[in-house]
């Protein structure tokens, strides 16, 4: 099984980012690499079994429907592709959570999946899918931070300015 985390303060009471977080259908609000998303029209809004389409631009979307719920603090998704091409994995899941910290809200993803193929499936994981999702999972992060905390959208292009401005921040020290 890999797990691959990341979490980020937010300067926002935890009900604030939960509310963002549990609006399944509006992630691309927040998630700077999904161009489209939007409820699955058969299912519920909240709580198991609730789903959620994200399309990652013309040539890839999944299917995300939660398999744990427990409101205010953290939800669990299961993950399939139902267009494109499926990674060579299985068992794939996130889970968001928030937890109240003083001024404000530590989030946390975390992506967990079993790797397929045996050891060139490890290898395939430890080399390509595994640095691919300790890149994005932290974008996710800041991005839901930047939306949180400003009220703005994020796509690429807002997600691009956010780390431009962090890097001359730390620069700076």
């Amino acid at each position: 099984m890999t797990n691959v985390s990341a979490e980020i303060r937010i300067a926002a009471p935890k009900a604030w980012v939960w509310d963002i977080l549990a609006n399944l259908g509006e992630v691309a609000r927040f998630h700077p690499f999904v161009s489209k998303s939007y409820y699955h029209p058969t299912s519920a809004r909240t709580g198991v079994g609730a789903s959620r389409v994200c399309e990652f631009g013309p040539a890839m979307s999944v299917r995300e429907t939660a398999v744990d719920w427990r409101e205010g603090q953290s939800y669990v998704l299961g993950i399939e592709v139902v267009k494109g091409q499926k990674p060579p994995i299985r068992d794939f899941q996130g889970h968001l959570s928030v937890h109240e910290i003083p001024g404000g809200t530590l989030a946390r993803i975390e992506m967990r999946y079993e790797p397929r193929f045996g050891p060139i499936g490890w290898l395939m994981d430890r080399l390509m899918i595994r640095p691919q999702y300790e890149k994005m999972l932290p974008g996710i992060m800041a991005g839901l931070k930047h939306h949180v905390e400003t009220g703005e959208d994020v796509d690429l292009g807002v997600l691009k300015s956010i780390e431009q401005t962090a890097l001359a921040g730390a620069t700076a020290e």
